[in-house]
């Protein structure tokens, strides 16, 4: 029988290390094999609707190691960070540079990153079953006691005891955690940088053949550099041409973290963590030159289909004010998604918010394009994405505006996938517009109606789905 994973997605922070990143640019497949090659370490479980945040029920669940093809490396693992959207044996992945606190905690402390630890059960399909279980409790409120072993639960009791001593250490532990910047951009002088490079235990490491790049006009003394046995480069000159906020750029195949966080490429976008710390490669980049704004935090966090922004300052100098731009995973191009005005020139703390709202399901990303009033910026990323996930249950929502003329947008909320039709009729029950018709994935929808070949009146608007129906009315005013 074909398995399936399936991942939902929870409210969660995101933080950011102002003006730095560290990423993998790696892809890759989930592996076909399921029950037929020994790289698959976990179990089969049922829990019911109520033991998550899914609100559904599961039968003999996948719960434990997925292995995937990443590269040149076979059996790389992987663990669902999240519950309730499929992900098809044989998908694409890729790394989103998703950076999640617990996430990282668990899979470098924990089976397959490590063995022979205090605690660890005997055989490690049921170790990694514990290690999934604590994951999908801190990403989607997992009650460990209500999981069983799928086929009389044998183990089971062993396997909970074990997933709640994982979640126990995880959150005595996970705050004092300081991930491994394997590779790093350095600042030695005004106008010098060197690269440094570490393994995973942070002890210095060689690497050959390291890219270097710069945006905009400036330049570098070399496009190439390796480090040696004490872990850093030669010396690398910023060119005079160069812009403050131009961004330098290093890539070397190297040690990818455990804990970054790969999705799928369908239009859910599901969620995997690394297991492990690997080979691939590996990209990080700083910005260049004085800031012109100095950032203390910058977050995000999720409500429904809407994502709130945070960011806060410790100094301004001539600050016009923030462009807030938003990139979709599957997208090219960022996007402005409004601005907010600055506070000059000043010397205390300021604190900033931005709800953009409406957003359909999917991973975005955010950047700040902090301005003067001279005409010059600086971008601030968020480091790590922002995921708006599936909805709980099935909603019609009031369009808007109402009254309308000509147009209006009506929005639904589809928590399974399936067949959906949404089509207007006018008072006497007569059809006069279908906009949808087709099998949709589960997510957050908008549809703009545009209703200028109408008269004016009273019109309903109906949505069916998975056997459900509902309809609101709306007024059109010429």
């Amino acid at each position: 029988m074909k398995k399936s994973f399936l991942l939902i997605t929870a409210l969660f922070l995101v933080t950011v290390t102002n003006s730095y990143s560290q990423y993998g640019l790696s892809k890759g497949k989930v592996n076909i094999d399921l029950g037929g090659s020994s790289a698959w370490k976990g179990r089969f479980t049922d829990f019911p609707a109520n033991a998550s945040s899914c609100s559904q029920d599961f039968s003999e669940a996948y719960t434990g190691v997925i292995p995937c093809n990443i590269g040149n490396v076979a059996n790389t693992p992987f663990y669902c960070l999240d519950l309730c959207t499929y992900i098809e044996l044989g998908d694409s992945i890729r790394d989103t540079a998703s950076t999640i606190p617990l996430a990282i905690y668990i899979t470098n402390t924990y089976y397959p990153s490590h063995t022979g630890y205090a605690g660890e059960l005997p055989d490690p399909k049921d170790e990694a079953c514990a290690v999934q279980m604590a994951i999908w409790h801190f990403r989607n409120d997992l009650v460990i006691n209500s999981v069983t072993m799928y086929g009389g639960d044998i183990g089971g009791a062993a396997i909970r005891t074990r997933a709640h001593t994982i979640i126990d250490e995880t959150i005595a532990n996970y705050g004092t955690f300081i991930p491994i910047k394997t590779l790093e951009i350095v600042y030695i002088g005004s106008d010098e940088i060197k690269i440094k490079t570490v393994d995973s235990t942070g002890n210095p490491i060689a690497v050959n053949n390291i890219a270097l790049s710069i945006s905009g006009e400036g330049t570098l003394s070399t496009n190439s550099v390796s480090t040696d046995i004490t872990g850093y480069s030669p010396s690398v000159t910023v060119l005079t041409t160069h812009s403050d906020g131009d961004e330098i750029t290093a890539s070397a195949y190297m040690l990818i973290p455990g804990g970054v966080t790969y999705s799928g490429l369908n239009a859910i976008r599901q969620l995997l963590v690394l297991g492990r710390t690997t080979y691939g490669i590996l990209t990080t980049s700083v910005s260049w030159g004085t800031l012109p704004v100095e950032l203390s935090s910058f977050t995000a966090s999720v409500n429904n289909r809407d994502i709130n922004l945070y960011w806060s300052t410790l100094t301004e100098s001539n600050n016009s004010g923030f462009d807030i731009e938003r990139k979709a995973f599957t997208a090219d191009d960022w996007t402005k998604a409004g601005d907010i005005a600055g506070n000059g020139t000043s010397k205390v703390s300021h604190n900033y918010t931005f709800c953009d709202r409406n957003l359909t399901s999917g991973i975005y990303t955010y950047r700040l394009k902090q301005k003067d009033f001279n005409g010059n910026f600086e971008y601030h990323n968020l480091n790590g994405e922002v995921i708006i996930g599936v909805p709980n249950s099935l909603h019609l929502i009031q369009n808007y505006p109402n009254p309308f003329n000509p147009s209006t947008i009506i929005s639904f909320d589809l928590p399974v996938t399936g067949n959906v039709t949404l089509k207007v009729f006018n008072t006497s029950g007569k059809e006069v517009a279908v906009l949808v018709n087709e099998r949709r994935s589960a997510g957050y929808y908008s549809v703009n109606f545009n209703a200028s070949n109408l008269s004016s009146g009273i019109y309903f608007y109906r949505l069916e789905a998975a056997g459900f129906i509902e309809t609101k009315r709306m007024i059109l005013t010429k």
